[in-house]
This record gives structure tokens, C-alpha cells and sequence, in this order.
């Protein structure tokens, strides 16, 4: 057995077999899942993937969100906007060919993160040529085979939109390889190919930058005896940055950072206090981006319970002096020091403690905000350092016995194998991710309001009122839970409103709705769910005679939309009621205007012209409501002539 591990450590054509396959088994169960989370944002909903090829231009010239939001601003929720259009052109060539087939999507995601492990490999191998001549291959393959296996990896592969990680690092791993081959053989091909691929991956996703770092450094602490050689093919690396952050501020402007939301689910460093938002003081910020470092360390080490929410407040602030933080800022700057000290003598070390702080610090909260605390898919790229660590000390104790590192490193990736298999489940639909991420994220106000959205979407077409007052009833559980969390929460809001709205309670709704308008008076989904719901309660009041009291609603509800047919409606039903037949008249007029398909104005045009004297008229209503709906007038209790 052991003269068979040991072929199989040096055996290359096995190793890449191996992980190109391996993502596919480890992942194969997510290939019936649906689109989640922000797969609307790149793919369902966005306006220009959805037109395929011909949406590219716009790809390249706006806000990656820009295609969801479609209204200028709106994409810019979170500091800094997003400018990723890779992934997003590579979805517009998939839909193009193949639609909205989540199946095809799956399996594109899985591809490229093989493509990755085996990019990894290959990248890898060259790296530590030197180091560890034969043995590069060895160490090598157990890198790729634990970053390829780890968990908190899940959210990057079974989520579509996470592909932009996948290629981001990919296609550093690509240019990284060149930038070596370069070093050898001094080919200008190999040069070109080098900054393209970095400029791809800056397309892919900003984080990439950190490898414009990373990959000379790593050349220049493993490949010393060619130091000389490293301008030119680091130059090219600077060159692809420029070129992408030129392009990048003609997209989004200059200085993206100006304005930061005070919004407490887009900015995780503001507080409630006092009945006001504020600022979290330094110590306070300091506490929750340490606390945040310290359970990156944690989930490479023991990737469970794993969730997509790590929004507030499921990071408590405890300051700068919990225990987690303070070991946190012992541990990296341990870390960083050792890496200063020790560079020359222990190179390979070095360089892995250098890939893991440096992506990591992108998305840490310390040099710009991200819009959420951490997240899983921030420690994607990171993660290669980390490994890369772990492997070196794994082989350092058992100086360099393949075979033993082997045995101590397979167990792990079984296990982390076993733990992806277990977790992709959750992320079969957003029902079914955000049940099960509620368990673990028990504080996030977000998951609360994420889990009443989804219950919420069924609401409209319920029927059975006992159904919708169960549903309802659960969703609101999950809304209170929401605002005790966050007070000011608007979206719960929102959503509690339209519970209300869906049980019929208008005077609640409004309530609701008007203290969403007083906080945030352009909010466009309350202003029009006010307008509803104003219109709605006059509907009520008029069908419970009080006629005046309903004229008033809908009065309101026609000042905020005076061309909404159902509100002039049921205006002229109310001018009617009160013997104002001209008036009636011209209201059923407008309403038939905006609404020339709705039988029902042309009934109470009619009965309104029979009130008024004017039968021929009235008839002819009648007949043009019988042509839309030859049903119409027997529900209306009218004869047929």
C-alpha cells in the first residue's frame, strides 16, 4: 500500500483526472437546484443577459447591477458599485444558447471550479519547482485537493452568481503561471498572455488586484535566482490593473466611496441609539472587523455551521477586547511578523501567510466597506494561502515524506468531501436556503425578513383565508423577530405592511406604509402600496355604506395616482351613491380611458347614463361591456337586450 501511495503522489496524468473530476462528484447534487439569492441580480432579471450576446456592450458600460436595477443609483446601494462584467458575459453567451436552464448553469459553475483545482495544480507545481523539485507534484495535489473538497467553498460553486470568485482566481492562476513560464523561457507571448489574463481576472472581480501583488512576490521569495527577470512580466501585471481601474472609474466615477448608505443592511457600521441612526465609534468598528478575521480562521479550520447571512446583527459587537478579537490581532500579527523575519529562510510559509492576509484585507472592512460583515464567499480567495500553509506544515513535520502527509491530509478532505455534499442541499431554493441558514443565523435581521419574503409570495393567490391568515401569521413572526433586531428595518417594514394590506387591515397598512414615506420619502414600493391601500380602505368603507368617509381615501389615493382606473372607479361609485351623476359619468369617462378593456366601467357608465336619462347611451355602454365580457352583464344582475 504504501509503494502505491507512494507512485500515486508523484503520478501527473492522475492528479489532473482526479481534479478535474472530483468537483463534479463532490457538486453533482446541485445540478437540479433552482437560482438563488442574487442569481435574479446577474441572471433571471437581468435586463442585459437575459438579451444574450447583444446585451454585452451594455455589460461593459455599466454598474454590473445596473441590468437589475434599471434606474441610475440603485445599483450603487452598496459603497463603491459593482463592476464585474465577466461573469455577467459569460451568463449572457449561456443564456443566449440555452435560457434560463438552471441545470446548464449548475454545471457551468461546477466546470469552471474544476477548471480552477486544476489550475491550481498546474500553477502550483510550477511555483514550487524549485523548492521541492520532484516533490512540487505531490505538494501540489494536496493543495488542489483540499482547496477543491473545503466547504466554505459551497456558496461559491452552488451559487451561480459565485462564479465570479471562480473565474476571478482562475484566471489569476492562469496569469500567474505565464508570469513563471516567462521567467524560464522569455517568450513575449508568454508576457502578453500574462497581463491579458490578469486583466481578465480584474474583470471577473475587483478582489483580483491583490495578485497583481502576489504573483511577483511569490516569484520573487521562491525564484531568486532569477530576480532580474521579474520587471517586464510584473509590469504587465501593473499594466492590466491601470488599464482596468481606468475603465472601471469611466463606468463608475472617479471617487465611488463619496456617499456610504446609512442603511444598516448596505453599511454593517451604523447603530440604532436614541432613536437614531449613528456612526459605531473606531473601537466598536474594530471589534466586529477582528471578530470577523477570527471566524475566517475558524471556518477554514472547522467549516461548520455554515450560512450565506452574516449580516447584522448576527456578528455581535463586543468590542475590541473579546476574546475573539484579541486573538484574532494576535494570530495575524504573529502572522505578518514571522513574514518580515522569516522570509528568506522560510519562503513557502511566507508567501502563504502573504496570499492568505493580503485578498483577505480587500474584503476585511479595514480599507473600504463591503456592505455586510463577512461573508463565505470572501474567504474563497484567501483560502488558497491558507491552504497552501496548512499543506507546508503538514509536510515540514513529516520532512517532506510524501506518503505520510498523504495519510494525514486524505482523511481531512474526506471529511471536508462528505460536509460539501451535506451542505449543497441548502442551497436547493431560497425557501429551502433560508430555513435552513434561520437556524444558524438566529440573529441576522436580514434571514427574519428573507424568510417572511418568501412565505409572502404566495399570499396574492391565496384564496382560502384560513390559509393566508396561517401564512401571514408565520411571516409576521418572522418580521417581529426582524424589527426587535433592527428597528428602523424598512424593508420589514415593508413586508409588514403588505401582511396587513393582505388581511384586509387598511388602516394598518397605511400606517405603515406613511412611517416607511417619513423615513425614506422616495421609497417607490411604499408610495404605490400607500396609493393601493388608501384605495382599498375607501373600497371597504363604501361597500359598508360610509360613503363620505370612503369619497376621502380614494380621493387621497387618486391625489398620489390620478390615472389609476380603479381608484376613478370607484369615485364615480361613490359620486354616484351621493346622487352626483354628472360627476360619476366623468370619472367611469377616465377610468374607461386608462382601462378600455374593463367591462365593468362600461356597467357603471351605463348605469349611470339609465340614472341620468339617457337610455340609448346607456344601452350602448352596455353593449361595449357585453363585447369584452358576454358574461357581464348577467353577473351584473342586468337584463340582456
Amino acid at each position: 500500500m504504501s509503494a502505491f501511495v507512494d507512485g500515486f503522489m508523484f503520478d501527473v496524468r492522475l492528479h489532473r483526472i482526479i481534479l478535474l473530476a472530483l468537483p463534479f462528484l463532490i457538486y453533482a447534487n446541485t445540478l437540479n437546484h433552482e437560482f438563488v439569492l442574487d442569481d435574479g441580480i446577474v441572471i433571471t432579471e437581468n435586463k442585459f443577459v437575459k438579451q444574450g450576446v447583444s446585451g454585452i456592450p451594455e455589460l461593459l458600460t455599466k454598474d454590473s447591477f445596473y441590468g437589475f436595477f434599471q434606474k441610475q443609483g440603485k445599483e450603487k446601494l452598496v459603497a463603491g458599485g459593482r463592476y464585474r462584467p465577466m461573469s455577467l458575459m459569460v451568463f449572457a453567451f449561456v443564456f443566449e444558447i440555452f435560457g434560463p436552464s438552471s441545470f446548464v448553469f449548475h454545471l457551468l459553475s461546477i466546470l469552471v471550479y474544476a477548471l480552477l483545482s486544476f489550475a491550481i495544480y498546474v500553477c502550483i507545481r510550477k511555483l514550487f519547482l524549485i523548492k521541492f523539485n520532484k516533490g512540487s507534484e505531490a505538494f501540489a495535489f494536496l493543495i488542489a485537493l483540499l482547496f477543491c473538497t473545503h466547504p466554505v467553498h459551497t456558496e461559491c460553486v452552488a451559487n451561480v452568481k459565485g462564479m465570479d470568485e471562480s473565474l476571478a482566481l482562475l484566471f489569476c492562476m492562469v496569469a500567474f503561471y505565464y508570469f513563471l513560464i516567462y521567467l524560464d523561457e522569455r517568450k513575449y507571448w508568454q508576457l502578453m498572455l500574462t497581463g491579458i489574463m490578469m486583466f481578465f481576472g480584474l474583470l471577473s472581480k475587483e478582489n483580483a488586484i491583490s495578485y497583481v501583488a502576489l504573483i511577483p512576490f511569490g516569484a520573487a521569495v521562491l525564484y531568486t535566482d532569477k530576480l532580474k527577470s521579474l520587471k517586464w512580466p510584473s509590469l504587465m501585471l501593473v499594466l492590466a490593473a491601470l488599464v482596468f481601474i481606468l475603465l472601471r472609474a469611466n463606468t463608475l466615477g472617479l471617487n465611488p466611496f463619496t456617499k456610504l448608505s446609512t442603511e444598516l443592511m448596505n453599511n454593517p457600521f451604523m447603530k440604532f441609539e436614541n432613536g437614531q441612526k449613528v456612526a459605531m465609534d473606531i473601537f466598536e468598528k474594530a471589534g466586529i472587523i477582528t471578530y470577523c478575521l477570527f471566524e475566517y480562521l475558524r471556518l477554514m479550520v472547522w467549516p461548520y455551521p455554515l450560512t450565506h447571512d452574516y449580516y447584522p446583527k448576527q456578528i455581535p459587537m463586543l468590542g475590541i477586547g473579546s476574546i475573539n478579537s484579541i486573538a484574532a490581532i494576535c494570530i495575524y500579527s504573529f502572522a505578518i511578523l514571522f513574514v518580515l523575519i522569516k522570509m528568506k529562510r522560510y519562503p513557502a510559509f511566507s508567501y502563504s501567510v502573504a496570499a492568505f492576509i493580503l485578498p483577505l484585507f480587500l474584503v476585511s472592512n479595514i480599507l473600504f466597506p463591503i456592505g455586510t460583515n463577512m461573508g463565505e464567499r470572501f474567504i474563497f480567495m484567501p483560502s488558497l494561502g491558507f491552504i497552501i500553509g496548512f499543506v507546508f506544515l503538514i509536510q515540514y513535520l513529516n520532512k517532506q515524506n510524501w506518503s505520510k502527509s498523504f495519510y494525514m491530509i486524505a482523511p481531512v478532505c474526506i471529511l471536508f468531501s462528505v460536509l460539501t455534499i451535506l451542505r449543497n442541499p441548502a442551497w436547493t431554493s431560497n425557501q429551502v436556503l433560508f430555513d435552513t441558514d434561520l437556524k444558524t443565523s438566529v440573529k441576522s435581521a436580514k434571514i427574519h425578513n428573507a424568510v417572511a419574503g418568501v412565505l409572502l409570495e404566495s399570499a396574492p393567490a391565496i384564496k382560502d383565508s384560513a390559509e393566508l391568515r396561517r401564512v401571514t401569521a408565520k411571516a409576521k413572526l418572522e418580521l417581529e423577530k426582524a424589527l426587535s433586531i433592527h428597528p428602523v428595518y424598512m424593508e420589514a417594514h415593508l413586508q409588514m405592511g403588505n401582511i396587513y394590506y393582505f388581511e384586509k387591515d387598511y388602516v394598518k397598512a397605511i400606517e405603515k406604509y406613511n412611517y416607511i414615506l417619513k423615513h425614506l420619502p422616495d421609497d417607490e414600493d411604499a408610495f404605490k402600496n400607500l396609493q393601493m391601500a388608501l384605495r382599498e380602505r375607501g373600497r371597504q368603507l363604501g361597500q359598508a355604506g360610509q360613503v363620505k368617509e370612503a369619497r376621502e381615501y380614494i380621493k387621497n389615493a387618486l391625489g398620489m395616482n390620478p390615472n389609476d382606473s380603479e381608484s376613478l372607479m370607484l369615485m364615480g361609485i361613490a359620486e354616484g351613491s351621493s346622487g352626483n351623476n354628472n360627476l360619476a359619468i366623468e370619472y367611469f369617462r377616465k377610468a374607461a380611458q386608462m382601462d378600455p378593456k374593463n367591462p365593468q366601467v362600461y356597467i357603471n357608465l351605463g348605469i349611470a347614463f339609465k340614472n341620468d336619462g339617457d337610455l340609448i347611451t346607456s344601452d350602448s355602454m352596455f353593449a361595449a361591456a357585453k363585447a369584452i365580457d358576454p358574461e357581464i352583464l348577467k353577473k351584473n344582475g342586468i337584463q340582456s337586450k
